[in-house]
């Protein structure tokens, strides 16, 4: 994986749903931003970046010095793969920092297709403990997203165990699952969300998870507490821990709105280095 752009200290990693988004997180101190690929990412055809912007964006973070990742987190069918592959053909010639993918077979098939290509597993393939973490190591990934129910104790076996680059966020939407982990087939693909939640005969053939069909299952509308998940208080122990990268989520976020949250975390970050700096690591496990 590329080393971070601040030598070798954690590196903040922003959303950017747009082009415009791309500078404002920049501009707002982001060392490294991720975009989504229009049609293979989350959010379905509609949204994500098109092939002409993502090597625009590519260019705007060389311009800057930054890093850019880019989202595919999805599983193509079978029909769709020669188009799947055409994308990661594209973004490797744009020369990002990676590619983030969340299934295993695609990891595999990407890392044998495109060996030269850094491929990041996402927090979809809900990596929990060292031997998982392997796993995808051993697929071809270089890079982790750790699921926010691994806690900051366990950061370094599974570092140890993998030698991966591992990411985590930093704030995020609240999880009452662990992410990716959501077997249930609640998912259907459609060309127009429908104003009432469709039978199963209506409801088309299935999709991955974060494609771009709606999820009609009992547990969206459950009261659960839907506070941000944040680590901003305790990131010098993530640190101390080997975190190498902070993820922010947030791709739906306006510029101006991305810009403040950025600019804020960076703040943090750049405070919680500094602390980090005093604090003993935690001990390496035997």
């Amino acid at each position: 994986m590329e080393s971070s752009p601040r030598n070798g200290t954690p590196e903040l990693l922003a959303p950017a749903g747009s082009l415009a988004a791309v500078p404002a997180a920049l501009s707002a101190g982001a060392d490294a931003v991720y975009v989504g690929a229009r049609g293979f990412s989350r959010g379905g055809p509609r949204r994500g970046l098109s092939p002409e912007e993502i090597s625009a964006a590519a260019r705007e973070c060389r311009r800057r010095g930054a890093l850019l990742q880019v989202a595919l987190n999805t599983v193509p069918g079978p029909a769709e793969l020669p188009g799947f592959l055409s994308v990661l053909r594209r973004i490797r010639g744009d020369g990002i920092a990676a590619a983030i993918l969340s299934d295993p077979g695609v990891i595999r098939l990407a890392a044998r297709e495109f060996p030269d290509l850094p491929i990041c597993a996402s927090v979809g393939v809900s990596a929990l403990n060292p031997s998982e973490a392997l796993f995808y190591r051993e697929l071809g990934a270089r890079a982790l997203v750790l699921p926010t129910a691994v806690s900051r104790e366990e950061v370094p076996a599974i570092k140890a165990a993998c030698g991966l680059k591992v990411e985590v966020f930093l704030r995020c939407r609240a999880e009452f699952i662990v992410q990716g982990k959501c077997g249930l087939s609640g998912y259907a693909r459609e060309s127009e969300p429908p104003a009432e939640p469709p039978g199963p005969a209506a409801a088309g053939p299935p999709s991955s998870a974060k494609r771009g069909g709606r999820c009609f299952l009992v547990c969206s509308a459950l009261s659960v507490d839907r506070t941000p998940y944040s680590i901003e208080t305790e990131l010098a122990d993530w640190i101390a821990a080997g975190v190498d990268a902070f993820k922010i989520e947030g791709r739906d976020l306006p510029p101006e709105k991305l810009f403040s949250l950025v600019s804020r975390l960076r703040k943090k970050l750049d405070a919680a280095i500094c602390a980090a700096r005093a604090l003993p690591s935690f001990p390496a496990p035997p």
